[in-house]
């Protein structure tokens, strides 16, 4: 039975033309087992799957196996995609163009194109999502760094205000909406400091992003100047937000499209994007009280 599966899986092998699609596509079967799935049902079923692809690694291009990898990402990702998380529906985009490149036999460029484009369009609508939003507008990440338990460190650093006092009045955020008082109201301690350097980065934030999508978009494509930004934007962004999902996904779709001589930067970055799981704030902090 399952040498008879073996060798029906075997007719869907695809040969792939250099090391470069081998890499993206087994870094791709990677982060899916590390961050594929939604529920535990699919991420069962896709680790299962990815890492018996990788381990046998001519199946790594096999399109039966990433054709079924698409319609269980698209099946689960459906079921909450109103809460689905921003990095996953990427991925998700991502997932169906390797398909894609598989079935319809496309080349290397097929790859490097659509991946610049992904990445250049995500960062133009991520701009655009936040001016809606009225991102300009200042205070947005001011009250992020007075409640959001990642940067209450962060603000006792700049501010000096005690951070049992910052940890207390995060905690008390959700009874406001239980409170019947449409006045009900917490006081933050702050200071014009904070104010100023929040909105600084807020607007060097915005502009950093688009100049980065507007790159990818419109430089040439031997060019390095937008693999330079993506690096430097996903360096100096995710070490102070740490959301290690959404810079994995960017910094694959950059190897995808980089050239050879690029490359070894980006898979750098992913390895030191790793460490903003590390407690630093905290480590800093207890260094500084010990």
């Amino acid at each position: 039975m399952i040498q008879k599966l073996y060798s029906y899986l075997n007719r869907y092998n695809v040969h792939l033309d250099s090391k470069h699609e081998d890499l993206v596509f087994k870094f791709s079967l990677m982060l899916l087992v590390l961050d594929g799935g939604t529920g535990w049902n699919s991420q069962i079923l896709l680790r299962i799957t990815c890492i018996l692809m990788i381990v046998f690694g001519h199946f790594s291009s096999n399109k039966l196996l990433w054709a079924i990898i698409s319609v269980v990402l698209l099946f689960f990702n459906s079921l909450q995609w109103y809460s689905l998380d921003n990095h996953k529906i990427l991925f998700m985009y991502w997932v169906f163009l390797l398909t894609l490149h598989l079935w319809l036999n496309k080349d290397v460029r097929y790859i490097k194109s659509n991946a610049t484009l992904l990445i250049g369009l995500v960062m133009i609508f991520a701009v655009l999502q936040k001016v809606i939003n009225e991102f300009f507008v200042p205070g947005f990440l001011h009250g992020r760094f007075l409640f959001d338990g990642r940067f209450l460190l962060i603000t006792h650093f700049l501010t000096d205000i005690p951070i049992e006092e910052l940890h207390m009045k995060k905690g008390l955020v959700p009874t406001l909406s239980w409170l019947p008082i449409d006045q009900s109201y917490i006081e933050f301690e702050s200071s014009s400091f904070l104010n100023n350097f929040t909105y600084g980065f807020q607007l060097f934030g915005l502009f950093v992003e688009l100049a980065v999508g507007l790159l990818f978009i419109f430089s040439k494509r031997k060019s390095v100047i937008k693999d330079i930004s993506l690096i430097a934007f996903c360096i100096g962004t995710y070490f102070i937000f740490p959301v290690i999902g959404f810079s994995s996904i960017l910094l694959l779709l950059g190897i995808a499209q980089a050239p050879l001589k690029i490359r070894p930067h980006y898979i750098l970055t992913f390895i030191a994007i790793q460490f903003i799981k590390v407690p630093w704030k905290e480590i800093i902090y207890y260094f500084e009280n010990v």
